[in-house]
């Protein structure tokens, strides 16, 4: 329970080292005290502290002048315990860190009291200063009346208060009827009654001495709010890089805040190689440094970041970068730098060239080559080191001019040097060539008729040097005249209708040329039919006759006649030999030969057909007849022979000796293209020999055929 306290008003400040000055009514309550102040600063900055010594002698002072206090605050025992050392407490000095210009506060703090078995309270005192002195901390434990606080300062204020809380001692108290005060005491009654309550209202001074060996001890400041401090770790960095690679790994700068406070930086760098990230920040973090090494030459580089903070002080950070050289790579040295061949035409390709591979750079070289062209060649592909390359052109198919290649050689880490090569084929030596004019000829005739006129090819020079040629013909009813020239000149061609029958026939003339390429001329010949002409065929084309002399006539034999040509064919028949008789039946020929009175022997007649109008009137048809004597006597050898193919063949003629060579005239002359004769009546014991020739219609006789020859036994 409360007991109130009149209202009373605040005493003035007094001049003496220490002054309280009651601005506010206090309130007393029984078991705690709760007491506020208002002390002006100036005052509380001059009066000196109490050591406990000197608290305890103030006590016992005031206990012995006093009468009875008041039973609601008499109880308290007071002790003082500074927080600082026991020494004398040193008044408050003036530093240039206090810039405090309101309330200090003082705390108080109470112990039990072991007479009454009251708790001691703790009283919070708040002056008022009124000027920058610093502040004081100590503790006063209280007991009875108090003589005086300790300051401990908190912030800029002094206060003495009750560790519970509890309701303070003495506070304002408005509104109050007359009735109700008359209920409680002023304080200045209080104060009357209680002389150490008195010294708390209005204390006495007391100077503390400072033992004479210690030195003044100036009592520690309010500290200043502590700002934010940039902290960097490392606090430099060192990039190195090889000219022209990649780039060093970045690095880390670790940002702390060092001081108080929060620390909001940011950051920046001083050179165009080196990048950061991030920016900015708020309390710790990292920075990362990243050096570009980009376009830069070999050296060495000098840059910085700078942190900076509201509040601190910026902190920079030297960054070097060294910018070593790179190593020499290879390169590609060659010699010689351009290569040329010439070769001719069709001939032998130009010898080889070779180029010499070497390493002017540093490193290992190794090398690969290709070439462009297909009429180029190169050995070997590849290699390491110094080397040599052998190139080789072919003239091949190439025709006459200047052809453009190249080689490159290559290697890793190295740029590709191109090797120019040029091939010129120069013209062969022109040989002479044979041009003809024209190109082809074309003949015509009828069959049977005269033949066509010559025509003539002519000849020159299209090539070089001198032109000799020569002519020839593949075609029987072809000729050409001269056989042989020189340079220009010309050829006459004919053609032979001959036994030609109607068509179209086809041949060709060649002219050689010396040193050079035949030309061939096509020639074409039509031989067209003659209107209505009947031509005499027949068959057999011969007949052969044998008998015994005395014997009976061989029985006759016939020969069928017919026209192969056009029209109508009319035709006789006649032979030439006594033993010979030829009849008409038909359209054939009956043939019979009668052997009365012939001699042993061989005998030839001919047949021959005529028909007027017909293309190969006349025709004759070739007859033999062999008579052998009786086999007692004599004896007979058949010769045969190959037929004549010519056109003219009239017929054949036998010899015979007996003896090799010794041949007069013929023993029979056959007629037509007969291929047997029968020998007769030769004796035996004889060797004969035999020969035959043939003869054609105007009486030219061949030579002799080869000798055969047979022995009679």
């Amino acid at each position: 329970m409360s007991h109130p306290l009149a209202s009373s008003s605040a005493a003035p400040a007094k001049t003496s080292p220490f002054t309280v000055t009651l601005a506010t009514l206090m309130k007393i309550s029984l078991w705690g005290i709760s007491l506020t102040l208002t002390v002006p600063t100036a005052a509380l900055a001059q009066s000196p502290l109490l050591t406990a010594t000197q608290v305890q002698e103030s006590k016992n002072t005031a206990s012995k002048a006093t009468g009875r206090t008041h039973r609601l605050i008499r109880k308290p025992i007071a002790t003082v315990s500074p927080t600082k050392k026991p020494a004398a407490l040193i008044p408050a000095q003036q530093t240039s860190q206090s810039s405090a210009s309101g309330p200090q506060s003082v705390s108080i703090s109470s112990q039990a009291d072991t007479t009454s078995g009251l708790s001691t309270k703790v009283l919070t005192l708040t002056p008022k200063i009124n000027s920058s002195a610093p502040a004081i901390s100590s503790s006063i434990i209280t007991s009875g009346p108090l003589p005086i606080a300790a300051a401990t300062s908190q912030s800029n204020k002094t206060t003495v208060a009750p560790k519970n809380n509890s309701t303070p001692l003495a506070a304002p108290i408005t509104g109050l009827s007359s009735s109700e005060n008359k209920r409680g005491r002023s304080l200045q009654q209080i104060v009357a009654n209680s002389p150490n309550l008195a010294q708390l209202v209005s204390p006495p001074v007391i100077t503390a001495a400072a033992p004479p060996s210690s030195p003044p001890v100036t009592p520690p400041s309010t500290p200043a709010p502590v700002p934010p401090a940039i902290g960097v770790s490392p606090l430099s960095l060192a990039f190195t890089a090889q000219q022209g690679s990649s780039n060093p790994a970045s690095q880390t700068v670790t940002i702390s805040n060092t001081g108080g406070g929060t620390l909001t930086w940011s950051a920046s760098d001083s050179t165009a190689w080196l990048a950061l990230s991030p920016a900015s920040g708020s309390g710790n973090g990292a920075l990362t440094l990243t050096a570009s090494t980009g376009s830069l030459t070999t050296g060495s580089y000098s840059g910085s970041v700078t942190v900076s903070a509201t509040g601190a002080t910026p902190v920079t950070i030297p960054v070097s970068f060294t910018v070593t050289p790179a190593p020499v790579p290879p390169a590609i040295g060659v010699s010689p730098l351009s290569l040329a061949f010439t070769a001719q035409q069709g001939s032998s390709n130009p010898a080889s060239q070779t180029v010499t591979i070497s390493n002017t750079g540093g490193g290992t070289l190794t090398w690969s080559a290709s070439d462009s062209a297909a009429w180029l060649a190169l050995s070997p592909a590849s290699g390491s080191g110094n080397g040599a390359l052998t190139l080789t052109a072919s003239t091949g198919s190439l025709t006459t001019g200047s052809y453009s290649g190249s080689v490159t050689v290559s290697a890793t880490g190295a740029t590709p040097v191109t090797i120019p090569v040029s091939f010129t084929v120069t013209p062969a030596p022109v040989p002479p060539a044979i041009g003809v004019s024209p190109l082809s000829l074309a003949f015509t005739a009828q069959q049977g008729s005269s033949n066509p006129a010559s025509q003539t090819v002519t000849i020159s020079n299209k090539g070089g040097g001198s032109l000799s040629w020569s002519v020839s013909h593949d075609a029987t009813w072809l000729s050409h005249t001269p056989n042989t020239g020189t340079e220009t000149g010309t050829v006459t061609i004919g053609v032979n209708t001959g036994t030609l029958t109607a068509g179209t026939y086809s041949g060709q003339v060649t002219l050689w040329p010396t040193g050079g390429s035949s030309v061939t001329v096509p020639i074409s010949f039509t031989v067209t039919a003659p209107p209505s002409q009947p031509t005499i065929s027949f068959s057999p084309s011969n007949l052969g006759f044998s008998g015994t002399v005395g014997s009976s006539n061989p029985a006759s034999k016939t020969i069928v006649v017919t026209n192969s040509g056009t029209g109508t064919l009319t035709w006789t028949a006649t032979d030439n030999a006594n033993w010979l008789t030829v009849s008409q039946s038909g359209s054939s020929l009956i043939a019979a030969v009668n052997t009365s009175g012939l001699a042993a022997g061989d005998y030839s007649g001919m047949i021959t057909i005529t028909a007027s109008g017909a293309t190969n009137t006349p025709r004759t048809v070739p007859v033999t007849l062999t008579l052998t004597a009786p086999p007692s006597t004599t004896g007979s050898a058949t010769l045969s022979w190959q037929p004549n193919t010519e056109s003219d063949l009239a017929g054949y003629k036998i010899y015979r000796a007996t003896s090799s060579g010794g041949y007069g005239s013929p023993i029979a002359t056959l007629q037509g293209n007969t291929t047997q004769y029968v020998s007769s009546g030769l004796q035996q014991g004889t060797t004969y020999f035999f020969v035959v020739t043939a003869y054609d219609r105007d009486g030219n006789e061949s030579a002799f055929s080869a000798e055969v020859s047979k022995s009679i036994y």
